[in-house]
């Protein structure tokens, strides 16, 4: 396992204003399932600039959003670039020519901006179409600094079962908005915890805002789930020949 983090809520969403300059499902980019792909058309040459506009709103309200973290999950890009508006025009923020992985969890200089540009110009294998799972951005609300004891991850599925007619029992699954059966549920333990970490990680949970949850930032660095988190508040003392913290 490796240290994991909470991040800010996902500021790409439904509310927002997406355009894109070669079409696509733009929704599948934010419906928290990398599998569903926001793909292109038309645009399947390594030639063609494809621009993906994305300006924040919520409730209707235009936003200023302040950005550090950018997830793209299950791409195939290979040269892109992130811009910023800076009130006049576009500025860079990063780039890549050279990407060649699936994930990219990109790291950024915090920056605060009304709207964002993803321009991407050639994909991994030469001429394809431009996908993208999900695209993320977001800001770091905390590194919470020390390891879990122990990360219990759960898949739950909503279903129940009815009694048909002839006596028969017929099971009906819900499905999440983002296609999917099965919910992540988790349960994580901290022990030896300094102070301040206690203090922060219960400052968050005392907001009761929803936040995207890293658990494994080294290892595993592109699983990311939009948590809430659902159980009451517990820590105790502890204290013994390893050391003193606090058991959250």
């Amino acid at each position: 396992m490796s240290e994991p983090k909470i991040f800010t809520k996902n500021y790409v969403m439904s509310d927002d204003v997406l355009v894109s300059t070669h079409g696509g499902t733009t929704a599948y980019l934010y419906d928290r399932n990398s599998s569903t792909q926001w793909i292109t058309t038309g645009a399947n040459s390594d030639a063609t600039t494809v621009d993906l506009e994305v300006s924040f709103y919520e409730n209707g309200v235009a936003q200023t959003r302040t950005i550090d973290t950018m997830f793209l999950l299950n791409h195939n890009l290979k040269e892109w670039t992130l811009y910023q508006w800076n009130g006049s025009s576009y500025v860079s923020v990063t780039s890549n020519n050279a990407d060649s992985g699936a994930n990219r969890v990109q790291a950024l200089s915090s920056f605060s901006t009304t709207k964002v540009k993803l321009s991407m110009l050639k994909t991994q294998t030469i001429n394809q179409e431009k996908a993208i799972g999900e695209f993320i951005l977001g800001a770091l609300t905390l590194d919470i600094g020390s390891d879990m004891a122990s990360y219990d991850p759960k898949w739950r599925e909503k279903s129940r079962e009815i009694v048909l007619g002839d006596g028969s029992i017929h099971k009906v699954v819900t499905r999440a908005v983002s296609g999917r059966n099965n919910r992540y549920e988790a349960r994580a333990r901290f022990s030896y915890l300094t102070q301040a970490q206690r203090d922060n990680l219960k400052s968050i949970k005392e907001t009761g805002a929803p936040f995207i949850w890293q658990p494994e930032s080294v290892t595993l660095p592109q699983e990311v789930y939009y948590v809430h988190w659902a159980n009451a508040w517990d820590d105790k003392y502890m204290a013994s020949y390893k050391g003193a913290g606090y058991e959250v």
